[in-house]
C-alpha cells in the first residue's frame, strides 16, 4: 500500500519537477537594460486572481527600452485604458510566450502598423493577431518603452512567460532570471478551522494566533494551540492556513508565497507549489486564501487544505489536507515556506484538542438556507430571473434572497467563481430603454454599472457581484473640458493636450478627436479620468479640434472649439 501510495505521488509531482529542471537551464535576456528589481512576484495574492508575472520596477519612470528575451515573432498587440494598457506579446520557437505590459510605446515597425490600425478602425482600443513573418523579432531587440498604461499604479513593467499553447501563465523566477533574493518568507500568522468532509469551513469555528520571531526560530506562543472539542467531527477535520509573505534583497516590497509544506513529524499533509496557473483557473485564488482575512483584515492567509472543488494546479498533493484529530489528543506540526531560491522559514507548533463532544450536526449547511456549490440555481418569477452554474459558489452560501423589490441574491460578502445571470422585466415607462441598465449594489454599498441588454421586454446582464439588483436610467451624457490648457490663452507649442471626461453611472463607451474633420488618436487614461492628445510636430498653427464622447447608454457629449497649435 505504501509503495503504491508513493509511487501515484511521484507520478503527480514528476511534471513539476522536470518542469522547474527543464526551465532552470533556458538561458533568457533580461527584459530591461537596467538591474532586475521586482515590486511583484508570480502569484501574488490579489483581488480575484493570482499575480500572473513579476513586476520589474523602471526606477519610478517611464520610456526604458523594453526588450526582447529570445528571438520569436510578434503575435499579439492590444491596447486597453484597463488591465495590461499597452501589451506585447512574442512567441518563441521554444513553445513559450514573453509578455510586455502596461507599456508607454510601441517601437519600429510594431509602432507603424498600431497606427495605421487605429486610423484605420478610428478607435484607439485595438487587438491584432499577426502571423509569425509579420513581425519577427531577434534577442535583445528593442520592441517598446516602459510606461505606466492600463490598471498600472505606478511606471513599472508588468512582464509574464506562458505556455503558447495552453496558455498558462509559468513562474518566470524558475527560468533563471537574476534577481538577487537572500531572504526567507516571513511567516506572520496561524489560523485553525472546523472543516466538513469537503473542506468547507463550519461557521463560527476558527481560530487565529499571532506568530513572532525569535532570533531564527518562528513560534507561537508557548508553542501550543488550544481548540475546543466540537472543532472535531466523525466525517469532518481540521484544517490550517498560515500568513506568509516574502520580500527580495534589492527592494522593501512585499511578494507573495512560493512553495510550502505542513508536516505531522515526516509526513506530508498538505503541500502548494506555484510553477503555472491557468488564467481560467485563476479566480479560484478565492478559494485558496482566507478572503475574509484578506478582504477585511488585509491579511494574506494561505490555506494548507483545500475543498473538493478546487482545480488549481498548484497542490502536490493528492487529497484536501484534512486531518483527523480527537478531543483529548495533541499533534505536532511543522510547517515550511520557500522560496524559488530555496531561502526557508519554519514554523513548529503543537495542536490540542480539549476533552469533550464532537460536533455530530449533520446540518451545518441546510439547503433551505444556504447555496450549494455544486448545485445549479434558477430562480425567477414574472419579474426577474436568476441564474447560477454548478461552482459559482466555492463554498456553502446563505442565500439573502428576494425575488420582490429590492430584488437580492446572495451574501455580497462572499466571491463567486463564475457570473450570476440576472434577467428583469422592464418597467412599463415611455422612456428609450437604451437608457436602462441593470446595477447591483454589492458589499460596502458599492455600486456596479453591469454591461445590460435589451430582449424584448426584458433586460439581461451578468454579475460578478452578490446584493442588490436594481434596474437604473442613465440620460446624463458624459461631461467633458479642457484640462491643463485654456482655449482663451495663447497655447502655441503645447506637445500634450489633456480633457477632464467624467462618467458618473455607466461606464465610458467611446471617444473619437476629430482635426479638421479628419480622426486622430484620442487616448483615455481610464485610472485619471482624462483624455489626451500628443501633437505630432507637424501639426502647427490654428485647427478646429472637435471631441465627442459616447458612454454605454448611448448618451453623447461633443466639445469643439479651435487651437492655436
Amino acid at each position: 500500500m505504501e509503495f503504491r501510495l508513493f509511487t501515484l505521488i511521484f507520478i503527480f509531482i514528476l511534471p513539476i519537477f522536470c518542469f522547474s529542471q527543464e526551465n532552470a537551464k533556458t538561458k533568457y535576456r533580461s527584459p530591461l537594460g537596467i538591474p532586475l528589481v521586482l515590486a511583484a512576484n508570480f502569484g501574488e495574492l490579489r483581488p480575484n486572481h493570482f499575480h500572473m508575472g513579476l513586476d520589474f520596477k523602471t526606477n519610478g519612470v517611464e520610456g526604458l527600452s523594453l526588450y526582447t528575451i529570445e528571438d520569436g515573432y510578434i503575435a499579439r498587440i492590444k491596447i486597453s485604458p484597463y488591465g495590461y494598457g499597452k501589451v506585447i506579446y512574442v512567441n518563441h520557437p521554444n513553445g513559450v510566450t514573453s509578455v510586455y505590459a502596461h507599456c508607454s510605446a510601441f517601437k519600429g515597425r510594431l509602432d507603424s502598423i498600431v497606427k495605421s490600425v487605429q486610423e484605420k478602425e478610428q478607435n484607439f482600443e485595438i487587438e491584432l493577431f499577426l502571423n509569425p513573418t509579420d513581425i519577427p523579432v531577434k534577442k535583445g531587440e528593442i520592441i517598446a518603452l516602459s510606461g505606466n498604461t492600463g490598471g498600472s499604479t505606478a511606471p513599472h513593467l508588468h512582464f509574464e512567460l506562458r505556455d503558447t499553447k495552453t496558455e498558462e501563465a509559468m513562474n518566470p523566477l524558475v527560468f533563471g532570471f537574476e534577481i538577487q533574493d537572500h531572504k526567507p518568507p516571513i511567516i506572520k500568522g496561524l489560523k485553525v478551522y472546523a472543516l466538513t468532509e469537503q473542506g468547507y469551513q463550519v461557521p463560527g469555528k476558527s481560530k487565529i494566533v499571532n506568530v513572532s520571531k525569535t532570533n531564527n526560530d518562528y513560534h507561537i506562543p508557548g508553542d501550543l494551540l488550544t481548540i475546543p472539542s466540537d472543532y472535531c467531527s466523525e466525517d469532518g477535520g481540521i484544517g490550517f492556513a498560515f500568513e506568509v509573505v516574502d520580500q527580495f534583497d534589492a527592494a522593501e516590497n512585499i511578494c507573495g508565497l512560493y512553495k510550502s509544506t505542513l508536516r505531522i513529524k515526516n509526513d506530508t499533509i498538505f503541500r502548494q507549489q506555484i510553477d503555472k496557473v491557468a488564467f481560467d483557473h485563476s479566480r479560484y485564488i478565492n478559494s485558496h486564501k482566507d478572503y475574509h482575512e484578506y478582504t477585511v483584515n488585509k491579511r494574506k492567509f494561505h490555506k494548507s487544505f483545500k475543498t473538493q472543488h478546487n482545480p488549481l494546479a498548484i497542490y502536490p498533493t493528492l487529497d484536501l489536507g484534512l486531518i483527523k484529530i480527537k478531543p483529548g489528543e495533541k499533534l505536532s506540526f511543522i510547517f515550511s515556506a520557500q522560496d524559488v531560491m530555496k531561502n526557508e522559514s519554519d514554523l513548529e507548533f503543537n495542536l490540542f484538542v480539549s476533552e469533550g463532544k464532537e460536533n455530530t450536526s449533520n446540518s451545518i449547511f441546510p439547503t433551505w438556507l444556504y447555496f450549494q456549490p455544486d448545485s445549479t440555481i434558477q430562480l425567477k418569477n414574472d419579474k426577474i430571473e436568476f441564474t447560477a452554474q454548478k461552482h459559482t459558489f466555492y463554498e456553502p452560501t446563505k442565500k439573502n434572497l428576494s425575488l420582490v423589490a429590492p430584488f437580492s441574491f446572495g451574501d455580497p460578502s462572499q466571491p463567486i467563481q463564475y457570473p450570476v445571470s440576472v434577467k428583469m422585466k422592464l418597467p412599463s415607462t415611455k422612456i428609450d430603454v437604451s437608457k436602462y441598465y441593470i446595477n447591483v449594489l454589492s458589499e460596502g454599498s458599492k455600486n456596479h454599472a453591469l454591461e445590460s441588454a435589451i430582449k424584448g421586454d426584458w433586460i439581461e446582464a451578468e454579475s460578478n457581484y452578490l446584493g442588490i439588483f436594481k434596474i437604473k436610467i442613465d440620460t446624463i451624457a458624459p461631461s467633458i473640458s479642457p484640462l491643463n490648457f485654456n482655449v482663451s490663452e495663447a497655447i502655441k507649442g503645447k506637445n500634450r493636450y489633456t480633457w477632464s471626461v467624467n462618467e458618473n453611472q455607466t461606464e465610458l463607451l467611446d471617444y473619437d478627436l476629430f482635426i479638421d474633420g479628419k480622426w486622430s488618436v484620442l487616448e483615455y487614461e481610464s485610472k485619471g479620468d482624462y483624455l489626451f492628445f500628443d501633437r505630432p510636430k507637424v501639426l502647427l498653427g490654428k485647427h478646429k479640434v472637435e471631441i465627442i464622447v459616447k458612454d454605454s447608454c448611448g448618451n453623447v457629449k461633443k466639445w469643439s472649439n479651435e487651437i492655436l497649435f
